[in-house]
């Protein structure tokens, strides 16, 4: 599985290098600090929900066990739709 954490780090740390260095013959290098910061803080949100996603990864896991041990429901019943079993009130109003 990919671990974003480390690649936002890792682009992060490419980004604030290549902002920081000296050799700037292209207008491109002068982006290197923001999207360094972008990705920084990519990397920092990723931080941040990192213990609510494996809580609710648990939680899921817990719920999908308890649903194979519960007993297994009945369907219910199928219910006839006729026209002769409404109820005789409406029937009664529908008459001429």
């Amino acid at each position: 599985m990919l671990n974003w954490k480390r690649v936002f780090l890792g682009l992060s740390l490419l980004e604030f290098a290549i902002g920081f260095s000296n050799a700037r013959p292209n207008v491109f290098f002068y982006l290197g600090l923001p999207q360094g910061a972008i990705f920084f803080i990519l990397y920092l949100i990723c931080r941040l929900f990192e213990k609510e996603l494996a809580f609710d990864d648990e939680q899921n896991r817990a719920m999908e066990l308890a649903r194979q041990a519960a007993p297994p429901t009945p369907p219910p019943a199928s219910i006839s739709r006729s026209k002769d079993k409404t109820n005789p009130s409406f029937n009664a109003a529908r008459s001429p």
